[in-house]
């Protein structure tokens, strides 16, 4: 006689099952991991490009200067940050979503930006992620890096902080040590930087300069930096000139990091109180 055989699944072989779904998993989510941050590198390079292009559109107006070398004229003021210089673009109606001034994985505006003529809401702390290489114009050299993203030091090169890559902090960078660089001629990049840990500065090119000392042929130059919350990096300091703290926040560090750092110069006179800058400079909400 035949004996009717059990279809139900042995202990080993459910075990096996679970072994191969479990290895196919750890596989499948670094590939997803990689995957989605690429496609978020990618939005923050398309925002950039943005934010490149809007410039160029304000200096075809403005004698090809950008808007932190023109006069705010409902203020009266330069801008002394970032967030000044683009709140600017929106006033003139050149930028109508804050949002491009955001960065996925990074701080991002609400786009909210409030009424006219003022926007008074628009790239308020916390709302911006990218600073701006100041003082240069549509005609500056096409490799200067004029749009990347907010550095935890505005030293020249400017430095970030990759041990939280990832996370939403001043200065972060994306895993593996990069970040968004885009230039005055409009290119944009995810750029790997000098390393993959601690405080770290762009890579060093043959004959010792670097994508951001190689654009200005040495000379330091002005960075606008990002407020954040409560507190922002210096207000339109960052020369790297003696007396210059590089940014760093009065109150201590920005969350996150450690001592601040600075361009190793000795003697160095705290920064300018928050929304303080130079005389007449613009407060945080840039009205």
């Amino acid at each position: 006689m035949k004996t009717k055989r059990n279809q139900a699944f042995t202990l080993i072989e459910l075990l096996v099952v679970i072994t191969i779904i479990a290895i196919l998993a750890s596989l499948a989510v670094p590939a997803f991991t990689m995957v989605q941050t690429q496609g978020n590198q990618m939005k923050g390079v398309n925002n950039a490009k943005q934010i490149i292009l809007s410039l160029k559109q304000f200096s075809k107006d403005n004698n090809s200067q950008y808007p932190d070398s023109v006069a705010n004229p409902l203020t009266g003021s330069l801008a002394q940050t970032a967030n000044d210089a683009f709140r600017y673009m929106i006033q003139e109606q050149i930028v109508t979503d804050e949002r491009i001034f955001g960065c996925p994985a990074g701080f991002n505006p609400d786009n909210n930006i409030g009424q006219s003529p003022n926007y008074g809401q628009a790239l308020m702390p916390g709302e911006n992620h990218w600073a701006m290489t100041g003082n240069q114009t549509d005609t500056t050299v096409g490799n200067m890096p004029i749009v990347f993203e907010n550095p935890v030091s505005i030293s020249w090169p400017p430095l970030w902080n990759a041990d939280v890559a990832g996370q939403i902090a001043p200065g972060r960078t994306w895993p593996g040590g990069k970040i968004i660089i885009g230039r005055n001629d409009g290119s944009v990049a995810v750029e790997a930087l000098a390393g993959k840990k601690g405080m770290i500065g762009p890579k060093v090119m043959a004959g010792g300069l670097n994508l951001f000392t190689q654009a200005s042929q040495g000379i330091p130059q002005r960075i606008l930096t990002v407020i954040y919350g409560n507190s922002s990096m210096n207000r339109g300091s960052g020369s790297g000139a003696p007396g210059d703290m590089n940014g760093m926040n009065p109150n201590g560090p920005p969350s996150g990091l450690g001592a601040p750092l600075g361009g190793g110069m000795p003697g160095g006179a705290p920064p300018a109180p928050l929304g303080g800058g130079a005389p007449g400079g613009l407060p945080p909400s840039g009205l």
